[in-house]
């Protein structure tokens, strides 16, 4: 199985799926998720948890964000993870400003309030904290990991102020929403649900 990148620089080229429970954003939702964001998207330093294929950060990549971090748990997630990002970033990408992969669980990420690579600092005007924060945790239906992914970053500053958290969700998990995050959007696609927020 295969899916492709849907627009930027590296429209059409193929990233590879590990076999199992890996639930790879559909070509649509992605480009739904990315219409949206439009022009947010140019020069951003993107964070992609719970990375799996990787494809929601090398999309970001393709149109235009200035670097990339994919976190992800599972070992053997990770190695297809690695292959797909170099496949795209090149070999070397662990050399690059533009691109790392963290093998982390993601809520221990979260909680020590990581930063992008201090390499970073030349592609993207400094370690600052990311402009956008895509998530794609397991599907649930009772919202617990929306729940923990708000709690954790809500006391660790590594979005910016006006940064966007786009999360990925089961079309039926309810939206557990506390100050100080505020939901910009929501949109349903089937049986995907898509919310957009933001710290006020």
């Amino acid at each position: 199985m295969a899916i492709r990148i849907t627009g930027g620089q590296w429209r059409g080229r193929l990233l590879k799926v590990p076999r199992g429970k890996v639930r790879p954003a559909q070509d649509r939702v992605r480009q739904a998720v990315f219409s949206a964001l439009a022009e947010r998207v140019a020069g951003a330093r993107v964070l992609d948890l719970f990375a799996g294929t990787g494809v929601y950060g090398l999309e970001a990549l393709s149109r235009g964000a200035a670097s990339a971090t994919w976190v992800e748990n599972d070992r053997r997630v990770l190695t297809v993870l690695r292959e797909n990002v170099a496949a795209l970033c090149g070999p070397d990408f662990s050399d690059s400003p533009r691109a790392a992969v963290v093998a982390a669980n993601v809520l221990r990420f979260l909680a020590q309030g990581q930063a992008p690579p201090e390499r970073y600092a030349q592609a993207s005007g400094g370690g600052a904290p990311y402009d956008l924060i895509i998530a794609d945790p397991p599907y649930d239906r009772n919202g617990q990991w929306l729940k923990k992914i708000l709690s954790v970053l809500a006391g660790h500053s590594i979005l910016q102020s006006d940064g966007l958290l786009i999360i990925e969700l089961a079309a039926q998990a309810p939206v557990l929403i506390q100050a100080p995050w505020q939901l910009v959007k929501r949109r349903v696609y089937g049986e995907t649900q898509i919310d957009y927020l933001a710290i006020v």
